[in-house]
């Protein structure tokens, strides 16, 4: 079994990046509460750093691969994650921009655009999108 380390050094390479260009990041085996038990990684409000959970699917396909680095798509979907909490860091709480940066990546690295990773990606895109409008106008007419 690969260290979460390796599989996070594997993701990066996929993106092109190494740790030094990359904002700090932590290990977690699970979310804390509060935040929903499927959640792949998040960056805490005010902080500059960014942690993965380890328990999920495509984090714990990727560590049992045979080869280092040998299970490219999942490694596709630890690299999505990474650029979509690296917006976070870089750019603050906007989801829209997140998952844009997530979709983008994917592309970069091979998923297709009509693949699953991407078409998952863009259904949490959408959901949170349209949530937060629906939050916004609620907002609105309590103003």
């Amino acid at each position: 079994m690969w260290s979460a380390e390796t599989v996070f050094v594997c993701a990066l390479a996929l993106l092109g990046r190494t740790e030094r260009s990359f904002p700090p990041v932590q290990f977690v085996e699970s979310p804390p509460p509060g935040l929903s038990q499927f959640v792949a990684g998040y960056t805490p409000d005010g902080e500059s750093r960014i942690v993965l959970v380890t328990s999920t699917s495509a984090f714990s396909r990727a560590r049992l691969a045979l080869n280092q680095c040998g299970n490219v798509e999942a490694l596709r979907e630890v690299a999505g994650v990474l650029a979509h909490e690296e917006w976070h860091v870089r750019h603050g709480r906007d989801e829209k921009g997140a998952y844009d940066a997530q979709l983008i990546a994917l592309l970069s690295v091979g998923a297709s655009a009509s693949g699953p990773l991407f078409h998952e990606v863009m259904r949490a895109k959408l959901a949170v999108t349209h949530a937060s409008k629906r939050v916004a106008g609620v907002r609105s007419r309590l103003d």
